[in-house]
């Protein structure tokens, strides 16, 4: 079991969408376009097609994030709610994968 859940909750406070890391990618643009119907409907997508909350579903999908950015993930509140700080990895969930 994820050390988040990967709910409509968390993805409302979830701050990847403000993130340097993501911000010139094409693919997550596109993504991003799709979160407004789905914040209304209430229902959530698949993760792959979820450009955020990577704490909880993963890897990204999008091949084109720059990771030369700096990673803000320690600036999200779900960062102090969950205690990722005690998890793996630190930082870099669209890269390393889902915390544990």
């Amino acid at each position: 079991m994820s050390k988040v859940d990967f709910s409509m909750e968390n993805l409302q406070k979830c701050i990847c969408k403000t993130c340097p890391v993501q911000a010139e990618s094409a693919c997550v643009k596109e993504k991003m376009r799709k979160i407004p119907e789905m914040l209304e409907s209430g229902e959530m997508a698949d993760t792959e097609m979820v450009p955020g909350l990577y704490c909880a579903s993963g890897k990204t999908a999008c091949p084109d994030l720059d990771m030369s950015k700096m990673c803000q993930c320690n600036e999200c509140p779900i960062w102090e709610e969950c205690d990722l700080v005690s998890g793996e990895p630190l930082g870099y969930y669209c890269r390393d994968g889902e915390a544990r």
